[in-house]
C-alpha cells in the first residue's frame, strides 16, 4: 500500500508506539489523524465511550485505521486490576472495530499481545494459527481475552464484508516514550527506573520481582515502528508476530540494565512475586519473508532508551 496521501487514523497516538510511528508515517506522507485519551487537540477521544468514538470516525472517515490504543501495564497492574483491563479494554476494541465495520473501513492495522498465547505453548515455538488455540497465562488473562475478542471481531468483519487487517503480535517492546512507573510499567522502563533512583540514592541492592528465570524476547521500538510500515506496504492479513526470535532470560536483562545505569549495588531475587510464562519463543516466519529484520541489538537498544530516560525523565 502506498500510503502517501491516505487518511490515517492512529489511536493511542500518545502511547510507546504511537509517539514513534506517527512522526514516521507523516515523513513517508500520509494523512496522520493522531488520537489519544489525553491528547489535547481535535481528535481528543475517550474511545471507551461509543458516540465519542462514532463522532470521532464520522470526523475522520479513515483509509486506514491504526489501532493501538489500549489500557496496559505489567505483570502487577494486570493481577491487580483484572475486570478493568479486561473491561476497558473491550469496549475499546468493540467501540473503534464496530465504527471500523460501519464505515467499511478498506485497512486495519490493529496491535495485539503476545501474552494472549496460551499457555500451553509456553516453551515451544508461538505460530500465529495457534493463537486462540487455549488458556493464556492467568497472571494477564483479562488483558489476553480483550485483545483475542478483537481478533475475532476482526475476522468476522473480514467475512461479513471483506475488511483487509493485519493484527500485530509484538514481542515486548521498550524504549523513548515508554511508561516508566515504579509499580505499572512493563519490565523494561520499570527495571530501569529502579536501577536508575537506586544509583541516585545510593542503595546497596535493588530487589527484582519473581526468579529472574523467564525468558523474553525485547524488541526496540524503532524496529517495531520498521516493522509495522512494512506491514502497510505489504497489506498483509491475519496475524503476524513481530520478535528479533532471540529471547533472553530476565537475569540477563537485569545485569545488562545495571552496567548501563552504572550501578553498583547487589542484586536481590525475590521469587514470590509471579514471573509469567516461562518462555515465549515467536515464530518470525512471516515478518521475515516480508523483508524485515530487527536493526538494534538488545545492549543497543538499551543504551538509547537509557540515554532518553535521563534526559527526559
Amino acid at each position: 500500500m502506498n500510503i502517501r496521501g491516505k487518511k490515517i487514523l492512529v489511536t493511542g497516538a500518545t502511547g510507546l508506539v504511537g509517539r514513534n510511528l506517527t512522526p514516521r508515517l507523516e515523513a513517508l506522507g500520509a494523512d496522520v489523524y493522531a488520537c489519544g485519551h489525553t491528547r489535547a487537540g481535535e481528535y481528543n477521544c475517550d474511545l471507551r465511550d461509543a458516540q465519542q468514538t462514532a463522532n470521532l470516525f464520522d470526523k475522520i472517515i479513515p483509509d486506514v485505521v491504526i489501532h493501538l490504543a489500549a489500557r496496559v501495564g505489567g505483570i502487577y497492574a494486570n493481577m491487580a486490576h483484572k475486570e478493568q483491563f479486561y473491561l476497558e479494554n473491550t469496549l475499546i476494541n468493540t467501540n473503534v472495530v464496530r465504527e471500523i465495520s460501519r464505515q467499511k473501513t478498506p485497512y486495519v492495522l490493529a496491535m495485539g499481545t503476545g501474552c494472549a498465547y496460551p499457555k500451553r505453548l509456553e516453551g515451544n515455538e508461538l505460530i500465529e494459527e495457534l493463537y486462540l488455540d487455549g488458556i493464556p497465562e492467568p497472571t494477564n488473562d483479562a488483558y489476553a481475552y480483550a485483545k483475542r475478542n478483537m481478533l475475532v471481531h476482526l475476522t468476522v468483519c473480514a467475512e461479513g464484508y471483506g475488511l483487509k487487517y493485519c493484527f500485530c503480535i509484538p514481542a515486548n517492546i521498550y524504549g523513548p516514550h515508554d511508561n516508566f512507573h515504579p509499580t505499572y510499567s512493563h519490565v523494561v522502563p520499570g527495571l530501569i527506573h529502579k536501577f536508575m533512583e537506586a544509583r541516585q540514592k545510593k542503595l546497596n541492592q535493588v530487589v527484582i520481582w519473581g526468579t529472574g528465570r523467564p525468558r523474553r524476547d525485547f524488541l526496540y521500538i524503532d524496529d517495531l515502528v520498521s516493522a509495522l510500515t512494512r506491514l502497510l506496504d505489504s497489506e498483509i492479513t491475519g496475524p503476524v508476530n513481530v520478535a528479533t526470535g532471540e529471547p533472553v532470560s530476565i537475569n540477563e536483562l537485569v545485569y545488562k540494565i545495571k552496567e548501563i545505569t552504572g550501578y553498583a549495588g547487589e542484586i536481590v531475587y525475590a521469587p514470590n512475586y509471579a514471573g509469567g510464562q516461562s518462555t515465549r519463543l515467536f515464530a518470525t516466519g512471516k515478518i521475515k519473508k516480508l523483508g524485515w529484520r530487527p536493526r538494534y541489538t538488545l545492549r543497543e537498544g538499551l543504551m538509547k532508551t537509557v540515554d532518553w530516560y535521563e534526559h527526559n525523565k
